[in-house]
């Protein structure tokens, strides 16, 4: 056996569809062997993908024990001279494979090596490469020092900013999304240390290859798709504190302990000072912005008139009855001016901050005329107060988006779509986008030849296409394209600020993620479902929450009103623990989106496994239920069946 590949799952059975569908075509001609171990997810990932992959070898974990333990578990089984552990959520070029291990046969002292990684937007991810952590290299990346100086040698020494990605490189430590490792390294470093639960691990077997004599290699020239965000939010506090925590279990075992100590304790000052910044940017996405855009404007204002008081009236005060509000009135205008031209509808342009500001100004002016001659007290106060105002607010949204504090969200509510691929792989999209109900977004078909019938031009002019129809979505069939032609098409449309999707030829779905924080889009052959959306699932959970603690602290008023009181009590115990939810469906379905077992079923009867309509309808009613779903749903489902809280015999 040549090759053996490990790839552990939780719960992102249509990404992993996709990449199983990769790699099938890259292991052609290859003496290979794929284990999937699925670390038990709860979207049924293996009753899906086992009748489509037969000759995969799943393995199922009651528990999930985290990335290393899942690795390890599938380790023993494997005969290939060579080991590959890989990411779900990725998708690899057909000549991947082969390249890596003539890479390796070329290269004896090679004893593990890794590839150039790119998100679902095209961009280069930059944990590709990286160098062993230290105590400096950890405050730069808190700090946010290497994403400000992204190529310096010193500031982003770790993810060796300065080496370029399309390179090859002998480089400290390699990515666990892809790595191949030589068998015979494999057996003396003994897999991934269990320690680590998520991250880390790979830090730590990069380590122990070198100390084991061998050689850690980036083949910049090899490029695959990694989604990322899919199986963890990487955007999250909790992220940032269990990558830094294993950050510090490296430390601990590899470096001296006087070293590990100082580290550690700096780490945990570090995570608690991110811990801050997360809840700063929280605030500024939710509702912080317009206020912190007031205290600007009003500061701004201030002291623009205390500076024209002391300077240019030689500190003689403004008369008149409206002097002490006018600060105030004006920040609450301005604001006004800012909302009305559409500042907050695209949170991250610096550009529509300024334009929002200077339409502020002429509205203030306009507010200002309007006036009674006794409340007036200087346009030039208002006028270059105005624009100090207008360059402040516009000056904090570039530092919000060089810090990446808030969020790119234009265009995301109007999609102009097309199709990269042959007339019967267009017309899968094409349902799949009609079962959404967003078929209306795509344009046409791109062919690959000129001059094709029934198409909106050829792959050679999808750049001008993109450009001149204002296409912001290209999906890339997998069939007549290969998977290598869409990473290379990908990689010369990055710069144009487009999602990319992807669909391979005998899969039911298209997946895409627009960046490696976000969580993706998935359509499926069951359609879109609204239970799906990340806002409905908050107001679910909302719901959830609010009907459990009214429904514990009018307990004893319940006997009045609900069937079996005591059960319903035990049930809005169980919501809160996460474990039931008070709508949902009626039977399992894998196709549809996960959430915890219902109380209540979408039909309104108790969920007791006894129905006076047959199956049919139920599973339809649980489809309808998930794709149009909205929280006053379930409040009415509530609200209609509020005795059956408690279930029924």
């Amino acid at each position: 056996m040549t090759l053996s590949i490990i790839i552990v799952n939780y719960n992102v059975k249509y990404f992993l569809e996709q990449c199983l569908y990769s790699v099938q075509k890259a292991i052609s001609g290859i003496d290979a062997e794929v284990f999937v171990v699925d670390n038990a997810s709860q979207d049924a990932s293996i009753e899906y993908l086992q009748p489509i992959f037969p000759r995969i070898k799943f393995i199922a974990s009651k528990t999930n024990d985290g990335f290393a333990k899942a690795n390890n578990k599938a380790l023993h089984k494997c005969s290939g001279d060579y080991i590959l552990f890989l990411n779900p959520d990725t998708i690899v070029a057909e000549d991947c494979f082969a390249n890596c291990i003539q890479f390796f046969k070329q290269h004896k002292d090679c004893g593990a090596l890794g590839v150039q990684m790119i998100d679902g937007s095209g961009k280069f991810l930059p944990e590709s490469k990286r160098s062993f952590p230290s105590l400096s290299a950890a405050f730069y990346k808190l700090v946010g020092l290497s994403l400000i100086f992204p190529h310096s040698k010193k500031f982003n020494r770790y993810a060796l900013g300065n080496l370029s990605k399309d390179d090859d490189y002998e480089i400290d430590v390699l990515a666990g999304a892809f790595m191949m490792l030589n068998k015979d390294v494999v057996e003396k470093t003994k897999g991934f240390d269990e320690t680590f639960f998520m991250y880390g691990e790979d830090i730590d077997l990069s380590y122990r290859v070198q100390e084991a004599g061998y050689k850690n290699y980036y083949l910049g020239n090899q490029k695959i798709i990694h989604f990322k965000g899919e199986s963890t939010k990487r955007g999250s506090l909790n992220y940032v504190r269990i990558f830094y925590n294993a950050m510090s279990i490296f430390v601990k075992k590899h470096y001296s302990s006087s070293k590990a100590t100082f580290f550690s304790t700096v780490i945990n000052i570090a995570i608690w000072f991110r811990a801050i910044v997360s809840l700063f940017q929280v605030v500024i996405n939710k509702s912080g912005l317009l206020l912190l855009d007031a205290i600007v404007v009003y500061f701004s204002l201030y002291f623009t008139k205390e500076f024209w008081i002391y300077i240019i009236r030689d500190g003689k005060a403004f008369d008149g009855p409206f002097t002490q509000y006018s600060v105030p009135t004006f920040t609450v205008v301005f604001i006004m001016g800012a909302l009305l031209s559409g500042i907050y509808d695209n949170l991250y342009k610096p550009l529509k901050a300024l334009i929002a500001s200077a339409a502020s100004v002429v509205v203030l002016l306009a507010f200002y005329s309007l006036l009674p001659e006794n409340y007036r007290f200087s346009r030039g106060v208002i006028l270059s107060g105005g624009v100090i105002a207008g360059l402040m607010v516009t000056l904090m949204r570039w530092i919000f988006v060089k810090f990446h504090w808030i969020k790119d969200n234009e265009a995301n509510n109007f999609k102009q779509s097309v199709v990269v691929g042959s007339q019967s792989e267009y017309t899968q999209v094409l349902q799949l986008m009609q079962k959404a109900d967003i078929e209306e977004r795509l344009l046409g078909r791109i062919g690959m030849k000129d001059g094709e019938e029934n198409t909106v031009g050829s792959i050679h002019q999808l750049k001008e296409i993109i450009k001149k129809a204002s296409v912001n979505e290209v999906v890339f069939c997998e069939g007549v394209l290969t998977f290598s032609n869409i990473i290379r098409e990908m990689d010369l449309l990055k710069d144009l600020r487009i999602s990319f999707r992807f669909h391979s030829k005998k899969s039911h779905c298209i997946v895409g993620s627009d960046s490696k924080t976000s969580t993706g889009e998935i359509l499926t052959a069951e359609g879109h479902f609204s239970l799906s959306n990340p806002y409905q699932l908050r107001m679910k959970r909302m719901l959830d929450l609010w009907i459990s603690i009214l429904l514990i602290v009018s307990f004893p008023v319940q006997f009045l009103f609900i069937n079996k009181a005591t059960s319903a009590l035990h049930n809005a115990w169980l919501i809160i623990l996460g474990k039931r939810t008070w709508v949902g469906y009626s039977s399992f379905q894998n196709t549809l989106p996960l959430i915890a077992p219902a109380i209540l079923t979408s039909t309104g009867y108790p969920n007791n496994g006894k129905f006076p309509i047959n199956n049919t309808v139920l599973k339809k009613t649980d489809i309808l239920y998930a794709r149009e779903y909205d929280w006053m749903q379930d409040l009415r489902i509530i609200f209609t069946n509020y005795r059956h809280l408690g279930g029924k015999d």
